[in-house]
């Protein structure tokens, strides 16, 4: 009978574990990759916006060397609030849903009025000009890495947040049936719970704290490339962000079973030294 209490015991100290690591988890991913604010906050701390705004004008200037026109039809035909701003708007999109598109008549009207201050339009290089200003809008639009898909990425992340929702709600109910459990199993012997929950977040602690550690010994999170330099250094700082978060919430979850292991073990020393006062006095 006493085996198969170690067992029961085992198995429902594995479930709270279990629990504990997802619902850390869930918090972890709800509050960063999943939350816009956070990645705009993000966004600004790695200096993203200005980045790309610089990154926008160098590839401007890339197509003005193959066209031949003289830079200063570049000028002021972007600001860096227009960049912040559609950055911004396809984060709504994909957060909010959305679904604004990102204005480039703004960035043809002055291209054209610059061109035309300087008188070099003509019938023969009319066309010629127009592709030009329609390849600056492009490239305006790759650069800040705006996609048709943003409505399809919306709709992923829309069902990822209503199933963490209800994986979430779910193994809230997991974790309250599995604690009832354990204080049954446990015949109420509060010292016991202690411990078995010291046990559990120990558990999760380690398996937090050696997972971070796998990671970063096995990923070089620094050399990541995605898209460019600027969009690769945001995705970075998320990355390492969210990995700190974890090895945070497993050193925090370590300290407190720690002290819960404590309590179990002067609770269990004060329970046995009671008993060898009474034995004596017998």
């Amino acid at each position: 009978m006493k085996a198969v209490a170690n067992i029961l015991k085992f198995i429902f100290i594995t479930i709270l574990t279990i629990c504990i690591i997802a619902i850390g988890c869930i918090k972890i991913v709800s509050s960063t990759i999943l939350d816009q604010t956070y990645i705009t906050q993000k966004l600004e701390e790695t200096n993203f916006y200005a980045e790309t705004y610089e990154l926008v004008k160098s590839n401007f200037e890339n197509y003005i060397y193959q066209s031949g026109l003289d830079e200063i039809v570049l000028e002021d035909i972007c600001s860096e609030e227009k960049v912040k701003q559609d950055i911004n708007i396809m984060l709504s999109n994909i957060y909010e849903g959305t679904n604004q598109k990102i204005e480039t008549t703004e960035i043809a009207d002055n291209l054209n009025a610059n061109i035309d201050k300087l008188g070099i339009k003509t019938s023969k290089n009319e066309k010629a000009i127009q592709e030009f200003v329609k390849h600056i809008c492009d490239s305006y639009t790759n650069t800040i890495i705006h996609t048709k898909y943003e409505d399809n990425i919306n709709k992923v992340y829309v069902k990822i947040t209503e199933n963490l929702e209800k994986i979430n709600k779910l193994i809230l109910i997991v974790l309250i049936v599995d604690i009832i459990f354990i204080i049954a199993i446990n015949n109420k012997k509060i010292s016991k719970d202690i411990q078995h929950a010291g046990i559990a977040l120990l558990a999760s602690s380690m398996f937090e704290l050696t997972a971070c550690n796998i990671v970063k010994a096995k990923v070089n999170i620094a050399g990541i490339k995605i898209f460019n330099d600027t969009f690769s250094k945001a995705v970075v700082a998320i990355i390492q962000d969210i990995i700190g978060k974890i090895v945070s919430l497993g050193i925090t979850t370590l300290i407190i079973a720690i002290i819960l292991i404590i309590i179990y073990a002067i609770i269990e020393a004060f329970t046995q030294k009671k008993e060898d006062v009474e034995t004596t006095d017998k």
